[in-house]
């Protein structure tokens, strides 16, 4: 029977050569195919520190191995070398490999931020064993008090997420399928994702609605036809010459077959549509199909041009604000002075 130390040891390297580990462990595939027959030196293995720091004496090593109930290591008979057990082929790294780790494995959280893994490992034997535990760790590489835990089926991940109570020193664990952890996140950064879309557009109505047109200015046009080409600047040195009115805006894009121009002063398009003759206004070959906007129509127009302008403001302060962080002077980090 194995004692603990042996136990660990065994669950250590059991670990490297399993299948969380051993298909995407570049390090590991490397020194197995320096041997034709996929034996790897006990001493390559003291290069893992976490096994290193288990025990560092090869015999124990070899021998803590050969008492494992899995086989998943095979030790050689002088007890120098070890390999993945040729009777339990080694999965690809692909798709379908980690869609069948993730059906297996559970998230638990509520563990203290100091625990060790080898505490927590110890703890959690008693539910799987697990195949691999996993601390999730935050970007200073703080453990976060979670654990992604797979286990050696289905079976055993559902067991343990649906026991009435799990308390690791007297801590209720939260604990849910792996999935299900992932599909909640994701609901939750699209929830967030939203509530900030939602807010932002609240912003730009309530901007937008500060911001005062000119009424009876607006005028649509239509008439251009496919393959007639007319620029915007054209269409505006026209009308401001027809109509005596300065013109403050033409939305209309070179290849668009109507747009809308707004005159600077209220009544402006109104007044200017009454010299018409059938709301007809021609641009050498081309005749346009003028039309005032009034009322709802007019209100819509002023909303939308409105909120788009508010929401090219912001993009554009956002743009200056990123172009001063990334080239203002006085950045202590900046790698491009010269000592």
């Amino acid at each position: 029977m194995a004692s603990d130390l042996e136990k660990k040891i065994i669950r250590q390297v059991e670990y490297y050569f399993g299948d969380v580990n051993l298909p995407r462990d570049n390090f590991l595939n490397t020194q197995i195919k320096e041997d034709k027959d996929g034996w790897v030196p006990l001493e390559v293995m003291l290069k893992f520190k976490r096994l290193s720091g288990i025990c560092d004496d090869l015999k124990v090593i070899a021998e803590a191995l050969e008492k494992s109930e899995e086989k998943i290591v095979l030790v050689n008979e002088d007890k120098t070398k070890i390999r993945r057990n040729p009777e339990k082929p080694v999965p690809e790294n692909n798709e379908s490999h980690i869609k069948k780790l993730q059906e297996r494995s559970a998230y638990a959280k509520g563990f203290p931020a100091d625990s060790q893994l080898d505490d927590i490992v110890t703890f959690l034997e008693e539910y799987g064993p697990p195949e691999s535990v996993i601390r999730r760790v935050d970007r200073s590489h703080k453990f976060k008090g979670s654990c992604f835990i797979v286990f050696k089926d289905i079976e055993g991940a559902k067991k343990f997420v649906e026991l009435e109570s799990v308390k690791y020193k007297d801590i209720e664990l939260i604990r849910k399928m792996q999935q299900d952890y992932h599909d909640g996140k994701k609901k939750e950064i699209e929830e967030r994702k939203k509530a900030q879309k939602e807010k932002k557009e609240a912003v730009v109505k309530e901007n937008a609605q500060k911001i005062e047109f000119p009424n009876g200015a607006i005028v649509h046009f239509t008439g251009i036809t496919e393959g007639q080409e007319i620029l915007r600047e054209e269409i505006k040195e026209k009308l401001k010459e027809a109509s005596g009115f300065d013109v403050s805006y033409i939305d209309f894009n070179k290849g668009d077959l109507e747009g809308y121009v707004r005159f600077a002063k209220e009544n402006n398009a109104i007044d200017f549509f009454k010299t018409l003759t059938d709301g007809l206004f021609e641009i050498g070959e081309i005749k346009l199909k003028l039309k005032t906007l009034e009322g709802d129509e007019e209100k819509e127009y002023h909303k939308k041009t409105s909120e788009a302008m508010v929401t090219q403001r912001n993009k554009s302060k956002h743009f200056n604000r990123k172009r001063k962080g990334n080239f203002g002077g006085g950045n202590k980090n900046s790698k491009h002075h010269k000592k």
